[in-house]
């Protein structure tokens, strides 16, 4: 079986796949000053709750947008797993090419993200991954990763608008009841959801408009991305473990 583990600046998500098949994954806060011990505990103790043991793991694969804790899970999957994991970059063996000014700058988990949807959908193709960032990644029609833009995700927004704002609060981010808020909570919400999904829109029409592309499929991936296709004009597909199909993708590659 295969261990994947997608490390991002909020959230850390673990998944194992049977063959191509996705048993179960799960998610977890990412801390900077987390240890082997810690990290390796919480896989093992998860994998014993599917019946699993450390010995059914054959190969694990990382990606990972924070170096400390990239060396982190390298000593877990070693030590704990038996095995060592394969680290996403550019220069491993893709079904993507990355044509772009500088692939070293490329997030392992928009590469993960660019191959998964490739694979399924074909080009072009957008992905939008609501994360920490917001991030928008363009694959054209042959196969290439063309480049991307990266805005604050919703959260990132609302957390530093919280900290400069001494009357305003955090709230969930979720379609609000009306988009005439009531109240300072509710005129949050609304500003929050809609203006992500405006943002988002404009941002896809723009993309398009640049690159002339026709029949673009668009999807959203991400802790964020649930049911904003229902709002998007042009989010067609929500696919929420996006990035861990990525990752088993790009581990049969490289073995």
């Amino acid at each position: 079986m295969l261990l994947t583990i997608d490390i991002g600046n909020t959230n850390i998500v673990i998944g194992l796949f049977k063959g191509t098949r996705l048993k179960d994954h799960f998610r977890m806060a990412s801390r900077h000053n987390m240890t082997a011990d810690e990290a390796g505990l919480l896989i093992s103790q998860w994998l014993s709750n599917m019946s699993c043991q450390n010995e059914d793991i054959e190969s694990a694969i990382i990606c990972s947008v924070v170096p400390p804790l990239t060396r982190t899970f390298e000593m877990v999957t070693k030590s704990y797993l038996g095995c060592i994991p394969t680290v996403v970059s550019h220069k491993l063996d893709l079904p993507i090419t990355i044509e772009i000014d500088n692939p070293n700058q490329v997030g392992a988990d928009r590469i993960a993200n660019a191959a998964a949807g490739f694979d399924k959908f074909s080009g072009p193709l957008i992905i939008v991954d609501f994360g920490t960032a917001t991030t928008f990644d363009i694959v054209n029609a042959e196969g290439a990763y063309i480049g991307g833009v990266i805005i604050p995700g919703p959260e990132t927004s609302l957390e530093q608008l919280a900290k400069k704002a001494a009357r305003l609060f955090e709230v969930s981010i979720e379609p609000p009841d009306a988009v005439v808020g009531k109240s300072t909570a509710g005129a949050l919400k609304s500003g929050l959801f809609y203006g992500t999904v405006g943002q988002v829109d404009f941002i896809i029409e723009k993309i398009i408009e640049e690159t002339n592309f026709t029949n673009c499929t668009v999807i959203a991936t991400g802790g964020l991305a649930k049911g904003i296709e229902k709002f998007s004009k042009h989010i067609a597909f929500v696919e929420p473990t996006l990035t861990l199909t990525g990752l088993r993708l790009i581990d049969e590659m490289n073995r």
